[in-house]
């Protein structure tokens, strides 16, 4: 088995090391940063909002304002999801790996234990948690075949040399390890079949390749948890379905929310993203002239409405994140948005 994931996989880091760069996904990613920084400069700002957008490429991992690095550490409870109850574990069912944007089909306490943020996907092939604190940061994924782990975009930074991979075991399955130079450290890339029709990945910095396989060890498949967000959609365009759910928890017991996003789609392959994103209370909305059901949006550019329904700014990514849905699907869409009563429970979301 090994023979052919080491052939996979090198096959892959080669292709991945001369092939062309597909500039979109990077444009869309920097206009997107761009308008992050705009709004901080207007005071849009929520504790650890840098950790939300997951495709931010981040290289020192800075203590919190309020914060020291001797505080206590943050426990897991305080980023775990809500229980899916009566839903099964990845070991029980693989098949429901990534099919359903509801449900989270892992549980990583022993992983964002200690964490300033913790941001959590299902949806679309993938199930994921990427989490950032004082004492490094990772992402694991899960999903139902190797093609889905290849396709994801690197979040973590390196040098963009990665070396060959090595036969390795986690928890006495399979799999294999490799790693890219990031100046002074290491970022390790564990892979491996939790079980058969099952492959996980874990992207950390280690000092070697045990302690990169020790963390792998510590993700459970036995439990199931709900990707929620602290509001619904009501009104989707004509097919429209939920794709993909992903909401960044932080370590505030009054309010842990940070941000979630919510993509919609069809069959036809064409989907938009929909965020709210926690404002501060000096922030002064900018009147829209456009109608979202009960709502003024605005245009932000040519590719995004924005309005405020508070204690959010609402976004709705009409291009660059999505593909194919108009200006008018787009206010469809924000104006069946419902926040939720308390944003500092996420098991009533």
């Amino acid at each position: 088995m090994f023979s052919d994931l080491d052939q996979q996989l090198a096959a892959t880091l080669k292709q991945r090391a001369g092939g062309d760069v597909d500039p979109a996904p990077i444009v869309a990613h920097a206009r997107d940063h761009g308008r992050r920084l705009r709004r901080r400069r207007r005071g849009l700002i929520a504790g650890g909002m840098a950790a939300a957008c997951a495709a931010l490429t981040v290289a020192v991992l800075a203590v919190p304002p309020g914060r020291t690095p001797d505080d206590a550490v943050v426990p897991a409870a305080a980023f775990r999801l809500p229980e899916a109850s009566g839903q099964p574990g990845a070991i029980a069912r693989p098949e429901d790996v990534g099919a359903d944007p509801g449900v989270v089909h892992f549980s990583a306490d022993a992983l964002v234990s200690g964490a300033d943020s913790a941001t959590w996907r299902a949806g679309r092939g993938i199930e994921s948690v990427e989490f950032r604190g004082p004492t490094g940061q990772a992402r694991f994924a899960l999903a139902r075949s190797e093609a889905s782990l290849d396709g994801l975009q690197q979040t973590l930074s390196s040098a963009g040399r990665p070396q060959p991979p090595t036969a390795v075991l986690v928890g006495g399955r399979p799999g294999a390890a490799w790693f890219d130079p990031s100046g002074d450290q290491k970022l390790w890339f564990v892979r491996w079949q939790p079980a058969d029709g099952l492959w996980a990945q874990l992207d950390s910095y280690a000092a070697t390749r045990d302690d990169a396989i020790g963390v792998a060890g510590r993700v459970r498949f036995d439990d199931a948890q709900r990707c929620v967000v602290p509001f619904r959609l009501e009104s989707l365009p004509p097919g429209g379905r939920l794709l993909e759910c992903s909401v960044t928890l932080g370590d505030s017991e009054r309010r842990p929310f940070i941000d979630g996003s919510l993509v919609v789609g069809d069959g036809s392959g064409r989907w938009l993203t929909v965020r709210a994103q926690l404002v501060t209370n000096g922030y002064e909305a900018r009147s829209g002239d456009l109608v979202a059901g009960d709502y003024r949006a605005r245009r932000q550019g040519s590719d995004v409405l924005e309005m405020v329904v508070e204690p959010c700014v609402v976004e709705a990514f009409l291009k660059g994140w999505g593909n194919g849905y108009a200006e008018s699907d787009g206010l469809v869409v924000l104006g069946g948005y419902r926040p939720a009563r308390d944003f500092g429970r996420p098991d009533t979301w």
